[in-house]
């Protein structure tokens, strides 16, 4: 007996077809108890399934309802042949026959017709049906498999299903796969629907994995409303639309212009610490950051942060995706860092990617530092003879950046991962600063200042690495509990000491809570994060944090070494004019212990426009 099955869920009714009894219909009115009798098993047969009944319906439609559901639990147990023998109907109860029969086994399962690459794709192996038992929900999720990935490479109009099924002895049952491809579908493009939409067609494009000619890729559809919600200047009005024709498919998009230019303003309020001898300490942060205004989605960002007193930072970052149609982007980042009166950092870093999807891309960039002294204390460097932690510095290096991400949702996501890797390496010079050359101690008039460069060298080779990686996992309650795992490394390398203006400056919300903006000085870190986010909203949530970690500073008087902790609550909610986002958290440093009366405590404000 041959036959095909056009629709995989068909497959238990003809199953039933061929072992099952129908039981027997009849209404009945009042409260009804069910005594259902196994005829061939023992007692406790249903209970070691987890197959215990509800023993009173109010009426006898409820009861035939569970004998079905009971029917169906043990078929999907391999009990393809239950049947209810008989029913008895009496006037306040009705007595159920009950027969299990044998499991039933796979013979064998044949790959049939399906591509050897397909059943590779979906891990299926034919010693796992062979002489094992029939699982009839088992069997559902592999037709499933098969049909999901035949849609995902080209053939959404796939059937997937068994064929040429035969019933042998011993209870045991003998099929071939079957898939029908039908049609190899490729992309046409996009089309976008809308009034006022200042966008570039081949920009979508590529930014949604939608290009012409690349085979139909249906999980590609499904992610697109969740991908249109990360970019700020589109606003999707409807779900996208397939259309097909012949063997070409286009998508069809329905948008509308959304304010592109974000405002943000944070301000942070610290208690006194040994920086400053004011009660409280307030810093800074201001954003502005515009996107699309050539309708290609480029990028222009600027932030200006105080993160402490008489320090400020500038910058400049310009973003330009997909030039030209291609998968290539350009960025320019500049950077300007005021540390008081100490000394100024200018930056300037330059890179091109070539863009796998838009979460996944390969950067070469150039990156060019230098760090000029502004004040230097002499009488130290008279009395000591030696040069101070900071100095004149000029670093210029080649590297590359890798990015991968599959967030479900980029702002506030709630399952994936992020991963960014850079690595660079070039060569460091000192310039030597005439404060400290032209020095002159009227005690011993024949030291030459100058000298104390003499061991530095005036080009040394260094290298950087850095790594940022997040995992987000759902967690109880499933629907809005998130736990975040995050790591956050960075080593600046060279056989010369790293001086303090090189070091990386930690603290504050972006890397450990619950220390001072640029609190922490190292040239070598990882901190450890483990979040619980409570989602209650797109862009909200309440959040309980740890953030622990090792620190480094390694400079020409010797390396510090330390474990910091931080530890707190906060909260970010959605409004109509913006996100705001507040939190609250405690530091510990080189040991010593938790000083609740010095909570960092920050307040952010994002409104856009």
């Amino acid at each position: 007996m041959q036959f095909h099955i056009p629709t995989y869920h068909h497959l238990l009714i003809i199953i039933f077809l061929f072992l099952s009894l129908s039981g027997v219909s009849q209404s009945g009115e009042g409260l009804i108890r069910l005594d259902l009798f196994v005829t061939d098993r023992d007692s406790s047969f249903l209970k070691k399934n987890g197959l215990e009944i509800n023993g009173t319906f109010t009426n006898q439609s409820e009861v035939e309802k569970e004998l079905g559901r009971l029917r169906m639990s043990l078929s999907h147990l391999s009990y393809l042949a239950n049947s209810i023998d008989s029913i008895h109907i009496k006037e306040n109860s009705t007595q159920a026959f009950l027969s299990v029969g044998e499991a039933y086994k796979w013979a064998e399962l044949q790959p049939g017709s399906v591509d050897p690459l397909f059943l590779s794709r979906i891990g299926f192996r034919e010693r796992l049906y062979s002489n094992k038992p029939f699982y009839y929900k088992e069997l559902l999720d592999l037709l499933e498999e098969l049909q999901s990935y035949a849609e995902n490479h080209g053939h959404p109009f796939a059937i997937a299903g068994l064929d040429s099924i035969q019933f042998l002895g011993n209870q045991s049952i003998s099929a071939k796969l079957y898939l029908k491809k039908n049609l190899l579908i490729t992309y046409e493009g996009v089309d976008i629907v809308g009034e006022d939409v200042k966008i570039s067609r081949k920009y979508l494009e590529r930014y949604l994995g939608i290009n012409k000619g690349d085979i139909y890729d249906l999980s590609v559809i499904k992610k697109i409303p969740d991908r249109l919600k990360e970019l700020p200047f589109l606003k999707e009005t409807r779900k996208p639309v397939v259309t097909f024709r012949g063997n070409k498919a286009t998508v069809n998009l329905f948008l509308e212009k959304r304010k592109a230019s974000k405002f943000d303003f944070l301000v942070g309020v610290l208690p006194r610490n040994n920086v400053t001898q004011s009660r409280v300490l307030i810093t800074v942060d201001g954003m502005f950051a515009t996107q699309n205004l050539l309708g290609a989605g480029e990028n222009i960002f600027v932030e200006f942060r105080q993160p402490r007193p008489s320090t400020q930072k500038l910058d400049l970052d310009l973003g330009y995706p997909y030039a030209f149609g291609l998968p290539f982007g350009a960025d320019f980042d500049f950077s300007l860092y005021k540390r008081d009166s100490s000394f100024l950092d200018v930056e300037y870093d330059g890179g091109l990617s070539y863009l796998f999807t838009a979460r996944h891309y390969l950067k070469v960039f150039a990156h060019s530092k230098r760090t000029i002294l502004l004040e230097i204390d002499t009488n130290r460097v008279l009395s000591t003879r030696r040069l101070p932690d900071n100095l004149d510095t000029k670093t210029t290096d080649f590297g590359l950046e890798y990015h991968l991400s599959n967030l479900d949702y980029k702002f506030n996501p709630r399952r994936g991962f992020s991963s960014t890797l850079r690595g660079a390496a070039g060569f460091k010079s000192i310039d030597k600063n005439n404060d400290i050359t032209l020095l002159n101690d009227p005690d011993e008039p024949d030291f030459d200042f100058a000298s104390l460069y003499d061991s530095l060298g005036t080009r040394a080779f260094q290298y950087q690495v850095d790594a940022l990686i997040e995992g987000y996992i759902p967690f109880f309650p499933s629907q809005r509990g998130v736990i975040v795992l995050k790591n956050n490394t960075g080593g600046i390398f060279s056989p010369n000491p790293i001086y303090l203006n090189e070091h990386y400056r930690l603290g504050g919300t972006k890397v450990i809570r619950g220390f001072d903006e640029e609190g922490i000085n190292a040239s070598l870190y990882s901190i450890f994060t483990w979040e619980y986010r409570f989602l209650i909203g797109k862009n909200s949530y309440f959040n309980l944090f740890v953030d622990y970690g090792y620190a480094e500073s390694k400079l020409p008087s010797g390396k510090i070494k330390d474990s910091p902790l931080g530890f707190g609550a906060g909260m970010t909610f959605d409004t109509q004019v913006g996100v705001f986002g507040i939190n609250y958290a405690y530091g510990r440093q080189f040991g010593n212990p938790i000083d609740f009366r010095a909570a960092k405590i920050h307040f952010g404000y994002i409104n856009y426009f």
